[in-house]
C-alpha cells in the first residue's frame, strides 16, 4: 500500500498562475513575438488574430520575483502550499505547450529564482508544488522541429497518424503529443523531475497524467523520491481513478489526485440542491485509499474551468443531474468542432458579468465546504478577491492587489485560520457528510477531536438543534447560532 508523506497532510494550498500573479521589476521587452499588456488592463485578448488563430502570446509579465513578494499575504490567507503553473520556457503564457522544461521562461526568472523561491516557502514551513507536462510539448520545441526534419531519435518521442502526421492533444495543432513508452523520451522527463526536485519542488503535479502509462510513472516516482522521499507526486485527473484501466493510487505509482469530481458535487449542491450527485460523489471517494483521501487536492475553479463565483451565479451551466460536469457549456471551444471559438469565447465575454445578489454568500458557502471536506483545499488565485470569469481567458484574468472584494478576502482569511487552528483534526481521521437538498451536516473526527460544520444553501432559515456539551464555535457565516441557520449560513462547532 502507498504511503504518503505526512509533510502533505492538513496543508492549505493556492494555485498561481504565474504570469497573472505579481511582477517584482520591469518586464522583459517582447519577445519571439509577444505582447506585453498593462497589468491594469484586465480583459485578456480573447479575439483571432487576422489568421483567424488564437496564439496566446499576450503576456502581463508575472515572474517568481513576484510570487516570492507575497510569501507574507499566502501567510495570512493561511496557505502553506504554493503550487505554480508551468514555467518553462514557451511562446505563450499559459506555458503548458513545452519547449524545454530544463530552462525557465526568462519572462518568469531563472533556476536562481526558483530556488530563492522555494528556500523562502521553506523558511515559513511552506511547501512549492510545479506542473510538469510530459503529454505533450508545443510544436515550436527544438525536439519537434528536429522531429520533422527526419531525427529518427526525436521523431520517436512523437506520435504520429497513419498518414504521417503528428497526433495533436485534443485538437491543438500546436501540441503534438509525445510518445509516453518511448525509453529515451522518458529518461528526459525523468531528467527534469530529477531537476525540480533537487531545486527544492516539494510536489510535482503531473498535467494529464492520467493519460502517462504505469511504467512510465513509476520511473518518475522512482527518481523523484530517491532524491527526496517527500516529495509528492500528483497526477491531474478529470474523473475518478477507479474509472480508469491504469489504478495509478492503488499501485505505488501518485500520491494523489486532482479531485474534480469532488468541485463539481459541491458547486451542483449549492446551486442547485443535487445531495443526490454528492453522495454519489461521497461513495466513490470511499472507495480510495484511506491516506490518499487525506491528500486530495480540492478545487472549487482552476484555470482549466470557469471560476466558482461563475459557475455558481453564471448563465449555460449544465443542470442534467448526472451528466457531464457543471462547468460544461460547450467544448468546442478547442476548434476541432463547427462551432467557431469566436463565437463561443464573445459569448462568454459578452455574459462575464454576474450581476445576482447573492453570489457572494452563495460562493462563501462554497468555500466554507471545501475547506471541512476531506483533503487539501486549493484556491484558485484571485477567487479570494471575488473573481469571476468564463473559461480561457476570461479565467485567467491577472490579480488585482489593489482592488478586488474585500469582504471576500478577509471571509478567506478567517477560512485559513479555520484550518491552521484546527488542523490536528482536519487533516486526517473520519469524514461524514449527511445531505439533503438544502442543509449539509459535515463531521470531521480524530483522535483530537470533533468538527461538526451544518450549512444551509437555501434563501430560507433553517432549524438547528446543534448543541453538543462542551462543544465550542469556532465558525459562523450569516448570524447562523446552534438552534437556526440563516439563508446561506453556516454554524461551525468543535468539541
Amino acid at each position: 500500500m502507498i504511503r504518503v508523506p505526512d509533510i502533505m497532510k492538513g496543508r492549505t494550498g493556492y494555485l498561481v498562475m504565474v504570469d497573472r500573479f505579481c511582477r517584482v521589476g520591469e518586464a522583459l521587452p517582447s519577445i519571439e513575438g509577444r505582447k506585453l499588456k498593462d497589468w491594469n488592463d484586465s480583459v485578456p485578448d480573447w479575439q483571432p488574430d487576422k489568421d483567424g488563430v488564437y496564439r496566446n502570446q499576450y503576456f502581463y509579465g508575472g515572474n517568481l520575483k513576484g510570487v516570492a513578494s507575497k510569501i507574507d499575504y499566502f501567510d495570512k490567507l493561511g496557505v502553506d502550499l504554493v503550487f505554480l503553473s508551468p514555467i518553462s520556457r514557451t511562446t505563450t503564457y499559459h506555458h503548458y505547450d513545452v519547449q524545454d522544461q530544463r530552462i525557465i521562461d526568462p519572462y518568469i526568472g531563472d533556476w536562481d529564482d526558483f530556488c530563492s523561491l522555494a528556500k523562502a516557502l521553506h523558511v515559513r514551513n511552506m511547501l512549492l508544488g510545479v506542473d510538469l507536462v510530459f503529454n505533450h510539448m508545443g510544436a515550436d520545441s527544438e525536439f519537434f522541429k528536429k522531429a520533422l526534419a527526419g531525427d529518427k531519435k526525436y521523431r520517436d518521442w512523437f506520435e504520429w497518424d497513419k498518414t504521417g502526421l503528428p497526433k495533436c492533444w485534443s485538437g491543438f495543432k500546436d501540441m503534438p503529443q509525445c510518445n509516453k513508452l518511448n525509453s529515451s523520451y522518458q529518461e528526459y522527463c525523468c531528467e527534469v523531475v530529477e531537476l525540480y526536485a533537487r531545486n527544492g519542488a516539494d510536489v510535482i503535479r503531473l498535467d494529464l497524467g492520467e493519460n502517462l502509462p504505469r511504467e512510465f510513472l513509476l520511473k518518475i516516482r522512482a527518481v523523484a523520491k530517491r532524491i527526496n522521499p517527500n516529495v509528492v507526486i500528483a497526477s491531474e485527473m478529470w474523473r475518478f481513478a477507479l474509472e480508469k484501466p491504469n489504478p495509478q493510487i492503488y499501485d505505488q505509482q501518485v500520491d494523489s489526485v486532482m479531485n474534480y469530481p469532488l468541485t463539481d458535487a459541491i458547486l451542483r449542491w449549492i446551486r442547485y440542491g443535487n445531495y443526490l450527485h454528492f453522495n454519489a460523489c461521497m461513495l466513490n471517494l470511499a472507495k480510495y485509499p484511506l491516506q490518499v483521501n487525506d491528500v486530495l487536492l480540492n478545487y472549487l475553479s482552476t484555470h482549466d474551468t470557469h471560476r466558482e463565483r461563475t459557475m455558481l451565479a453564471g448563465e449555460g451551466m449544465i443542470e442534467d443531474p448526472f451528466s457531464g460536469f457543471i462547468w460544461d457549456i460547450d467544448n468546442n471551444w478547442r476548434g476541432v468542432n463547427p462551432f467557431p471559438t469566436y463565437e463561443l469565447r464573445k459569448w462568454e465575454y459578452e455574459h462575464d458579468s454576474i450581476l445576482k445578489q447573492n453570489v457572494s454568500k452563495v460562493h462563501k458557502l462554497a468555500a466554507l465546504m471545501l475547506y471541512l471536506m476531506k483533503g487539501i483545499p486549493v484556491t484558485f488565485y484571485g477567487s479570494e478577491d471575488g473573481m469571476n470569469g468564463y473559461k480561457d481567458p476570461f479565467c485567467r484574468k491577472p490579480k488585482q492587489w489593489n482592488s478586488g472584494n474585500k469582504d471576500m478576502l478577509n471571509f478567506y482569511i478567517a477560512l485559513g485560520a479555520v484550518r491552521k487552528n484546527n488542523r490536528d483534526v482536519l487533516s486526517t481521521g473520519e469524514s461524514l457528510v449527511f445531505i439533503n437538498a438544502n442543509v449539509a451536516e459535515i463531521i470531521r473526527r480524530s483522535e483530537n477531536g470533533i468538527v461538526v460544520a451544518f450549512l444551509n444553501r437555501s434563501e430560507t432559515p433553517q432549524e438547528l438543534n446543534a448543541f453538543y456539551p462542551g462543544s465550542k464555535e469556532i465558525f459562523s457565516l450569516e448570524g447562523s447560532t446552534p438552534k437556526i441557520l440563516a439563508p446561506y449560513g453556516a454554524y461551525v462547532c468543535r468539541f
